[in-house]
């Protein structure tokens, strides 16, 4: 593989030696085309890309991460004495094994009414993210900000509430997300409570009502409420800074969909698109699927590349997924290989008989778009679960 397609794979493995090796151990034939997306010439990807043309990918990483670590703790700490200046600020942090970026939108639009508020966008969520948010757009005038925070392995969570000093901090759900990072789901929760660790004692943190029975042997400091559902939640958070029910109720009304979560799109030929391309987990994808149930069409098709990042439990969550989806959809296109045969055996053993017509392979997107023309018609619905980045197949 050239050094270029090489640089690009190590960024999309978040530049984890490790991971980036594994890869190559699992598919040594392959190359890493830049499809979907292109390699983002950071300061560091071009330190690199130089390092790389004399020692070579790898220790060209070993030999930039001193400098990697020292910039990275510059930054952070920048961030923080920005941070800490500005008095009346009130942290929210939001994390979650799924649903943080919609709920954090969903506070953003609630509370920015009446307060000046700033959120992260995009996918700042790391350390080093959330620290370039601060330092490039966080003004003394903000009254509010909230962050969404992004877990890889134990500790993260921490290290981000270091910085941040929340006052607010709300776990959107656990599930196995990231699973072959953490290696279990005690793990996932440990780190994900973390946020609710961190919170001082006049803070408050909010959990999911499912999680009251695994939490019984921490001991937080701040006070912990429980929500049910993300609406209860809030109409909680909005009563915090001085809103009632009505009003956060009728916000919601006016709040525009996050884009690639569960979004829909009419098209040409009266075709319902639900857009839910940005990542998908367990329940999300049950959650879409009853979106394409409920949805008045005269046909239901769903074109996915299935989960990914399940460890030891991707084949047969992937194959459950597909179960459930039989039962609701009249056609699957499966792109790619990475999930291709679990969700097939779900599918199998579904549609039985009928398995051959109502189910069809892509090897890629561009593929499957091909297949949709084909069989999509007046009035259908179509559910896009999913889209994996390039060095998936």
């Amino acid at each position: 593989m050239k050094l270029k397609n090489l640089l690009y794979l190590l960024q999309l493995e978040e530049y984890d030696l490790k991971r980036f090796d594994e890869w190559l151990n699992c598919y040594p034939n392959r190359i890493v085309f830049e499809k979907k997306s292109s390699l983002i010439w950071t300061p560091k990807a071009r330190a690199l890309f130089i390092l790389a043309k004399v020692f070579g990918i790898r220790k060209a990483v070993l030999i930039f991460s001193p400098v990697d670590w020292l910039v990275k703790k510059i930054f952070v700490y920048m961030a923080g004495v920005k941070i800490k200046r500005i008095t009346n600020l009130v942290s929210i942090g939001i994390t979650g094994s799924y649903g943080k970026t919609t709920t954090k939108d969903a506070i953003s639009h609630v509370l920015i009414h009446e307060h000046k508020t700033l959120k992260t966008e995009g996918n700042y969520n790391t350390l080093l993210g959330i620290a370039r948010t601060i330092l490039q757009n966080l003004k003394p005038e903000y009254e509010i900000f909230i962050c969404e925070m992004a877990a890889y392995q134990p500790g993260d969570i921490k290290e981000i509430a270091g910085l941040v000093e929340p006052k607010i901090g709300i776990v959107t759900a656990i599930g196995p997300m990231h699973f072959e990072r953490f290696g279990s789901m005690k793990n996932i929760l440990k780190t994900k409570l973390e946020l609710i660790e961190s919170l001082p004692e006049d803070g408050i943190g909010f959990l999911p009502k499912e999680l009251e029975s695994q939490i019984k042997n921490y001991h937080f400091s701040a006070n912990i409420e429980f929500f049910s559902s993300k609406k209860e939640l809030l109409i909680k958070i909005g009563k915090i800074f001085g809103l009632t029910e009505e009003e956060v109720l009728g916000r919601l009304e006016t709040m525009p969909p996050t884009r690639h979560r569960q979004q829909i799109i009419k098209a040409s030929g009266d075709i319902t698109i639900i857009d839910d391309t940005y990542n998908s987990n367990p329940a999300g994808f049950v959650s879409a699927l009853e979106i394409l149930k409920n949805t008045n069409a005269s046909k239901k098709i769903l074109v996915t590349p299935g989960m990914i990042e399940l460890g030891e439990r991707q084949f047969e969550l992937n194959k459950d997924a597909a179960r459930s989806a039989a039962k609701i959809a009249d056609y699957v296109i499966i792109v790619g290989e990475t999930n291709k045969l679990a969700l097939e055996e779900g599918l199998k053993e579904e549609f039985k008989d009928d398995f051959a017509k109502n189910v069809f392979w892509a090897p890629d997107l561009d593929s499957a778009k091909k297949k949709l023309s084909e069989i999509a018609t007046m009035k259908s619905a179509i559910l896009l679960e999913n889209d994996l980045p390039d060095h998936y197949f």
